[in-house]
Formats: structure tokens, sequence, C-alpha cells
């Protein structure tokens, strides 16, 4: 069996030792930085999702959890995707299905960054991770994209503000007994490797009354290809598992109305562990009509709610008005922890920009209105 990092805070308790077996227990999936609104963070789902849907898209998220247990988790993020000479994804023949321009050069690259602090030792991950994808027309409607990552990441731990087992004398907490842990290392820095497939499918409505859009994203990935040492203690010999990953992502406007659906999932599973999240999001679209320009511009509104399993329920908002949106997300603790969280998981929030604009509308797109 192999050794485990038990650790408690200073002011130990019995019911803080019973917290923190729950939190261990609950969080033992949880080696990777992950958020609830996952589709706002693609690379970290799927490489080959980097720069599937914009010619650019920049983001910013943030995640507090557990505030109302113990020392609250806080994980942020930021990241940058682009196409490489989006021109080139053009056809070169509007007559011809898959006659496109320079078929080798439809390539994204992505670069994000992550941080996360965990507990009363401030137990840190901080990782960059740098994305390129490749995508392989296969219909008119649909691709095929292959992405590779590699990532730089740091973890860090504070052993002086964690106390140990053994630092119990029987009776009472004593500083001056030894740990009974070698600590081999407070930080430390190794590579990680990812990889993953990804088919895209869309088609955009007619016209923009008819509202009869559908795209739709299908894919597979794994993570820690490489397996890196995890290395607190000396002598330890574990490693980070591989973790595989299902998803899928949907958007299905409904004919004739202001109204779309957007379903999606992810499947996640490492060394016996798992994590399954499923969800659906409401988007209903206001219409303006530029009397300048020529374009019909569009925002929305959208309303979801998705379920981790044995977890969480997640309820989420999204704004989006042009080139913009803003999400906000909460996570309602559902597992054995809600006897000391009282359901009180945690907020997340993310602003996102992309370009062109989603939804911007060509003159022609009028003509079909007449």
């Amino acid at each position: 069996m192999k050794k485990k990092l038990l650790v408690f805070p200073a002011d130990y308790s019995l019911p803080a030792v019973f917290i923190f077996f729950l939190l261990t227990v609950s969080s033992s999936f949880s080696q990777d930085l992950h958020f609830s609104e996952y589709n706002q963070t693609p690379s970290m789902v799927n490489p080959a999702l980097t720069g599937a849907n914009n010619s650019l898209r920049a983001s910013v998220i943030y995640k507090d959890q557990w505030r109302g247990v113990t020392v609250p988790y806080k994980t942020y993020g930021a990241s940058f995707e682009m196409k490489f000479n989006p021109s080139n994804w053009d056809k070169a023949d509007m007559n011809k299905t898959e006659a496109y321009k320079r078929a080798a050069s439809r390539l994204t690259g992505g670069i994000s960054f992550y941080s996360d602090k965990a507990g009363d030792g401030n137990m840190g991950t901080s990782q960059v991770n740098f994305s390129l994808a490749s995508f392989i027309p296969v219909s008119d409607n649909s691709k095929l994209s292959v992405g590779l990552q590699a990532s730089v990441v740091q973890r860090t731990l504070d052993f002086s503000k964690l106390v140990f087992p053994d630092q119990y004398n029987g009776t009472t907490y004593d500083p001056n007994i030894a740990t009974g842990e070698n600590a081999a290392s407070q930080n430390y820095i190794y590579p990680d490797f990812a990889g993953g497939v990804n088919w895209s499918y869309g088609h955009s409505e007619k016209a923009l009354a008819s509202n009869n859009g559908f795209k739709a994203n299908v894919g597979a990935s794994i993570y820690h290809i490489n397996q890196p040492k995890q290395k607190f203690l000396i002598g330890s010999s574990e490693k980070l598992s591989a973790k595989y990953v299902l998803h899928g992502d949907f958007l299905i406007g409904i004919t004739n109305t202001n109204i779309a659906l957007a379903p999606s999932y992810l499947m996640a599973f490492q060394n016996g562990s798992k994590e399954i999240i499923g969800g659906m999001m409401v988007k209903y679209y206001f219409k303006e009509d530029s009397k300048y320009t020529g374009f019909i511009k569009r925002s929305a509104f959208g309303l979801g709610a998705a379920y981790r399993n044995s977890d969480a329920l997640i309820i989420s908002a999204l704004v989006e008005s042009g080139q913009y949106a803003v999400g906000f997300a909460y996570d309602i603790n559902t597992s054995k922890l809600t006897v000391a969280s009282t359901g009180r998981g945690g907020p997340e929030i993310f602003i996102r920009f992309v370009t062109p604009n989603p939804f911007l509308y060509q003159m022609k797109a009028r003509y079909h209105l007449n």
C-alpha cells in the first residue's frame, strides 16, 4: 500500500479531522485543475479544441471553492488561442466542396496559464500549457482535428504550516515532535504532455429568423501521457496517472424561435476514479438590426444547470454581447460533505473575447428575410 501524506490544520479538533478526511476522499480525483464551466477552458478538456471555433479567443476565469468548510481552494487562469493564417481556412473555389487554400496551413496554437492554491499548507499547482492543433476537412460542414499539448508544471507545499499525526502525543499536539515524514522538496517542477482528437460539425441558419443552426464538438483526449513523478516525500514512487477524457458540446437552434439549447457532457477517468458532468444551458437571443453597417447583430442570455457525479449541482448564467461574454456558475454541494458545507461549494466567473463576432451576419442574410 502506498504511503499517504496525511496532514491536519494547526487548530486540530475531531470535527476538523472528519472534515479533512471527507475532503481528502472527495478530492482524490482532483489532482488536476478543473472548472465547473469546463467549456470555457477548451485546451484543458482536449488540446484538439484549441482554436476550434474562433479565429482568436482570449479568456480569464476564477474559481473559489470550499470557503464555508476550510481554507478556500482558489483557482484562476487565462488563455489565448488563435488560428494561423485565418484566410487559408477559406475555400479556394466556392463551387467545390473540399478545395481549401494551402490545406497544410490550417493550424491553430494557444498558450494558457492556470494556478491553484489549496488548504492550510497552501498546496499549489501552477502550469503553463502550449497547445497546437491541426484541422482536416471531412465534409463541407465538418472537420477533424488533432491536438498536442506540452506543459511546464510547478507544485509547492508549505510544510511549516502543516500538522502531522505523529506530532500528537496521545492527548495534545506537540510541535517539537518529529513529523515522521521525510520531506524531499517544498517546490518541484516537471514537464507534462497531452494529446487528443475532436470532430466538429456545424451549419448556420439559412436566414436569421429561422434559428435552425446546429453545431457540435465530440472528442477524446489523454493527459499526463508521460505520468510525471510526484515527489514531495523522499523515496516516494507516486506518479500522476494518465487521465482519459470523453467530451461533447452542442448548440441546437429551435426553429422559428429566439431560443437555442446547449447540452454538453464531460467524462474523465484517472486511476480508478471518475468525474462525470452532464448538463444543459438554454439560450435566449436578442436581435438588433443595424441601419448603418448592413449587419444584423445579436446578443444572448443563458441559464443552465449541470450535475457532477456524487459531488455537486452546478447552476450557471451567461451573457453574450457581440464579441464579449461573461459567465457565472455556482456549485451546490450534494456529497457527504454537505454535513460541513451546508451545500456551499463555491462561485466561478469568466470573461471571454472572441473574433470574429459570432453574432455578425453579412448583408446577404438580410436578403433571405425579404
